[in-house]
């Protein structure tokens, strides 16, 4: 068996034969008449099995397989929108122009056919081909839809899967699929947009290199401006600092982005360093109005990309299995202490900090220990209910539900709930175990988040990674006043896992992050 090395090299001199006839294998330009979409969709039914119409039409795209019976040759040409067959036969191309097919065609080149809408004896609606065109010979073979794993077992379906992600390229080649989802992905966040606009929302750009991060708790990617004496930069977390430094400049009618944020952190199933955030900001709204505008967004999108507000999921080895998620609003409400309570039998909301700290350390019924910390002091009442939460009860949530009310130490960036200063305005809806969203009644009290943001600087000094950095020009800004808000957040790359199926985040990012090869 020739090596890849060889392969390449035979390509590359078939390449060399075109030129030695003439031919350039790499022309600047083709003009189909059709595409394969617009092919079917005009012939489909205008021509009968056996039955050859005199119209030219010209097609491209890639050459998918090649099939010689005697005289005639088959081809499987694939672009965006599907595949058709050519029929290329040696009476109507000539000898010459047939050889020469057989000598330099091959699976993955790009070809161009002219010819009579036909439909074969086996009723494949065909372009019976009176010339063809070489419009890119490809020098690299396509891998083989089969490949070995580490334990040298053969696997049917795509090539290695691997090798897809780290040439996402090939992947969109070999997995039709694949490109489905890209599609579906720009659709939606053309969707996205659609409605924060209709809203009256206006899009903004933030940047992605920042002199201080904020916005989440994360931590964050650095680098270095050399322009500025080799001052310390940040690649953005979160753009929500900056946004709402627009609603003090009097974008009151709403702003939105859609943008990178990078996170410092870990890679798995829902988790990439390099990740696209929808964040929306209007003035006057509270976390209420945000939870219709979520609701309602997720349903349209997944309505008029899916056409069905419903999908089937099911996540490898989860527990949760198959299930059909139902996205039509209005969604569940549930506030973290009620699951806390539903979870572990913890009564949260009614109890006081010292209470709660005794009786987390203890073993229940159920055998297991709620929390187990080194530093128990260090635990205060809304850190002990986060904790629970995650740890209990946010892996029961499968159908869309919003975890409101969230404890006062969750974020810094947050107005206290309107009758439990314990707690603050937030929502975060869950899927399928999975948090999809985050959204905030705003903090606008100048001196309160002065204060808040100080406190996580001081936790940043005493080593929290994830605190939140004291931003003074943020604060400096909402001096000046900022007007009752409502921030949201989505995570676009998980909307489009849901919505597509997906059941990884590398399925849905066009190229995502992978180690390097050895």
């Amino acid at each position: 068996m020739a090596t890849l090395e060889e392969l390449i090299a035979t390509r590359i001199n078939k390449a060399d034969e075109l030129r030695r006839q003439g031919i350039e294998p790499y022309p600047h330009s083709y003009e189909p008449t059709h595409n394969t979409a617009s092919f079917l969709a005009q012939y489909g039914d205008k021509v009968e099995a056996g039955e050859t119409l005199d119209e030219l039409v010209r097609v491209a795209g890639r050459v998918m397989a090649v099939r010689k019976s005697g005289g005639r040759t088959f081809i499987d040409i694939e672009d965006q929108h599907g595949s058709v067959q050519a029929v290329v036969q040696r009476d109507n191309v000539g000898e010459n122009n047939y050889a020469l097919l057989h000598a330099v065609l091959e699976r993955g080149d790009f070809i161009g056919i002219e010819g009579n809408v036909t439909r074969t004896k086996r009723n494949a609606l065909s372009v019976d081909a009176q010339s063809w065109t070489m419009l890119t010979k490809a020098v690299r073979p396509l891998p083989s839809k089969e490949y070995t794993t580490e334990e040298g077992d053969r696997r049917g379906g795509l090539a290695d899967p691997e090798l897809m992600y780290r040439q996402p390229a090939l992947r969109f080649i070999m997995d039709p699929s694949a490109r489905d989802v890209m599609v579906k992905r720009s659709s939606a966040i053309s969707l996205m947009r659609e409605i924060l606009e209709r809203h009256g929302y206006m899009e903004v750009e933030i940047p992605t290199l920042q002199p201080v991060y904020g916005g989440a708790s994360a931590r964050p990617f650095t680098t270095r401006l050399n322009a500025l004496g080799g001052m310390d930069l940040y690649l953005s977390i979160s753009p929500e600092l900056y946004l709402k430094r627009m609603l003090v400049g009097g974008f009151n009618k709403g702003v939105y982005t859609i943008c990178k944020n990078f996170r410092n952190e870990g890679i798995d199933r829902t988790h990439n360093p390099e990740f696209t955030m929808m964040e929306c900001y209007k003035a006057f709204v509270d976390y209420e109005w945000l939870m219709r505008l979520t609701e309602n967004m997720w349903e349209e999108i997944f309505t008029e990309v899916n056409d069905s507000a419903q999908v089937r999921y099911a996540m490898p080895k989860s527990e949760l299995g198959e299930q059909v998620l139902d996205f039509k609003a209005p969604w569940e409400r549930r506030t973290m202490c009620s699951l806390v309570y539903e979870h572990t039998g913890l009564d949260v909301a009614n109890m006081e900090e010292a209470e709660l700290r005794e009786r987390v350390q203890r073993v229940y019924n159920d055998g297991k220990p709620y929390i187990q910390s080194d530093d128990y002091g260090s635990l205060v009442w809304g850190n002990m209910v986060q904790v629970l939460f995650e740890a209990y009860a946010e892996h029961h949530l499968v159908q869309p539900t919003f975890v409101i009310d969230h404890p006062r130490e969750s974020t810094p960036l947050c107005k206290g709930k309107r009758g439990d200063q314990r707690l603050i305005e937030r929502f975060e809806p869950f899927v399928y175990g999975v948090e999809v969203a985050n959204a905030y009644s705003e903090l606008n009290d100048p001196v309160l988040q002065r204060q808040l943001l100080m406190e996580q600087a001081r936790m940043g000094l005493m080593g929290d990674e994830e605190a939140h950095q004291m931003d003074e020009y943020f604060c400096r800004a909402i001096e000046y006043g900022m007007p009752p808000a409502g921030g949201l957040g989505i995570g676009v790359d998980r909307l489009v896992m849901f919505l597509t199926g997906s059941t990884t985040i590398r399925d849905v990012i066009a190229f995502p992050f992978m180690r390097p090869e050895l």
